[in-house]
């Protein structure tokens, strides 16, 4: 990567240590299938252990119904690619609060990551409003021990910390990807105006 592609992405930028709850921000060149215009919310930071996250705004073009039949919702309730690891595994991402769901994990500001699945069932089951409060996510995203710190020094993200409810939970699509380039600031503007492959500007 040549000093000019690093200046016009502001890849030379410090960019802080995500910790849980930082959102990785993918930057307009990463083509990868699971990761193209991604947000990425880091549910456990890479503590020596490695680190999780899932992908936010990625959807399958599939609904919860399609995995689970039986449940008792008249709603199309979508779900989200959370990333190439456990795709047999679903997650939940929420605003309910530990209050209605127990065991849940703080992960911003007003969002919560996880918790009781009996009480998330429940609460669909019972009517409760999902859009922009439960977002359902298949599979997740994996680093191994230090592999998120070498992709940001490889310079493959931007982070963004303290991300505004509307970025996690919103519909899942580019505007959201953008919306959250733009919350940087005028500095990063030009990715908005950058296609995927550089090549093709």
């Amino acid at each position: 990567m040549n000093e000019l592609e690093q200046d016009i992405y502001h890849l030379n930028d410090e960019q802080p240590q995500p910790s849980r709850g930082s959102l990785l921000v993918a930057k307009p060149t990463v083509g990868d299938f699971f990761f193209r215009r991604s947000l990425v919310l880091i549910v456990d930071p890479d503590e020596g252990e490695g680190a999780m996250g899932v992908v936010v705004n990625h959807y399958t073009g599939y609904n919860l119904r399609d995995i689970m039949p039986d449940i008792e919702t008249v709603d199309e309730i979508p779900l989200y690619l959370g990333g190439p690891v456990g795709s047999q595994m679903m997650f939940y991402l929420h605003t309910l609060g530990p209050e209605i769901i127990p065991e849940a994990i703080s992960v911003g500001e007003g969002v919560w990551f996880g918790g009781d699945f009996e009480a998330v069932k429940r609460y669909v089951e019972l009517g409760g409003p999902v859009q922009g409060r439960i977002k359902f996510i298949v599979g997740y995203s994996g680093w191994e021990k230090d592999q998120i710190a070498s992709e940001i020094q490889r310079h493959d993200w931007a982070v963004l910390n303290k991300a505004k409810t509307c970025l996690l939970m919103g519909e899942g699509d580019d505007n959201q990807w953008m919306d959250a380039v733009a919350s940087f600031g005028d500095r990063y503007r030009l990715w908005l105006n950058l296609p995927n492959d550089p090549a093709l500007n």
